[in-house]
């Protein structure tokens, strides 16, 4: 793992200075501080991601150590679920203690995003605001400004660009009349202008390595996309378009049913993990006159899964709980949890 480094000079100094990569923190916090490290690590990631090194004195920039406990306390899970509920899309960080000179540091570690702007998705405290787009400048972490935004759009965009060229070029390769595509969503495989429908339960065990190498002769290959498995389905020469319907069949009340859950508990456990908005679990469809939430088969045995813990559910509740109290919201009627 890529964790700070501490090159020190003869007086004791780091050597290296805060920039839009680093920051020094003396000692780790809780409340309002804790959002403004979220700030911070969203800040680099919209950047080319960076390090939050605690245990540093400020001014000069002396490794003294962190003086209490409570980065080694902080539940990484928590942190997460602060970040989750406060921006999106998601971005990828890591969390860890390190010794040096008999020193304890805490290391808050975050790539750059691949998808980039992430979002402040609500105001919190006067230090998060809604809408806002934080991006990581020399020693300092604010609003991105035009110049900056302008380009990250534009790379983004180039991105895109450069991605439909490559797909192209191998269309164009391969031949037209040679390509297939593979819907991994709805279990589709087009073959020429037939549809070959692939078992769902075959699709969760299809898995792909985007790097490897087909070798004819050794030292020789090129990157490959590797489909691993047996692959046999059903030929069906005049297949309708598949209907929404027939993919998310469950209703909330159809999930709250089959889980033994409350309405309140429910909907706990779709805010708490984000399950609106994920197009493998949940679609909203317009009827012309109300939007109806239904969810895949697939979401429900994750639930399952996921509900043995119990932990799950009192985390998800307590996630919920803290989304309804700040943003004021009251639900219509809230229930014990189940013990």
């Amino acid at each position: 793992m890529d964790l700070f480094q501490f090159d020190i000079d003869e007086r004791g100094y780091l050597k290296k200075r805060e920039s839009s990569d680093l920051e020094y923190k003396e000692n780790f916090h809780r409340g309002d501080e804790t959002l403004k490290y979220i700030k911070t690590l969203v800040g680099m990631a919209n950047n080319k991601g960076g390090k939050i090194v605690f245990g540093v004195q400020d001014s000069p920039h002396i490794p003294i150590g962190m003086n209490n406990t409570k980065f080694s306390d902080m539940d990484p899970r928590e942190l997460d679920n602060q970040i989750r509920q406060n921006f999106a899309p998601s971005i990828e960080w890591s969390m860890d203690s390190v010794v040096f000179d008999g020193k304890t540091f805490g290391v808050l570690t975050v790539k750059e995003a691949e998808n980039k702007p992430v979002v402040c998705c609500r105001g919190k405290n006067q230090i998060l605001r809604e809408g806002a787009i934080y991006y990581r400048y020399r020693g300092e972490t604010k609003e991105i400004g035009y110049p900056e935004l302008r380009k990250l759009l534009d790379t983004e965009r180039e991105k895109e660009r450069i991605l439909w060229i490559s797909h192209i070029q191998k269309i164009a390769t391969i031949g037209p009349a040679n390509v297939e595509m593979l819907d991994v969503l709805k279990g589709e495989l087009t073959v020429n202008e037939r549809r070959v429908i692939i078992d769902k339960d075959l699709i969760s065990k299809i898995k792909f390595i985007r790097e490897g190498h087909f070798v004819e002769k050794y030292g020789e290959g090129s990157p490959a996309l590797k489909l691993v498995g047996d692959v046999e389905g059903v030929d069906l020469k005049a297949v309708p378009a598949l209907n929404p319907n027939d993919i998310y069949v469950l209703l909330t009340s159809d999930l709250q049913k089959e889980l033994c859950l409350n309405r309140y508990e429910i909907a706990a456990i779709i805010h708490a993990n984000q399950i609106k908005g994920k197009a493998k679990w949940h679609m909203a469809i317009n009827n012309g006159k109300v939007t109806v939430h239904k969810y895949t088969e697939d979401l429900l045995d994750v639930l399952k899964r996921k509900l043995k813990k119990p932990e799950f559910l009192a985390n998800c509740v307590e996630i919920y709980g803290n989304y309804m109290k700040e943003t004021k919201k009251t639900p219509s009627r809230r229930r014990k949890t189940k013990k």
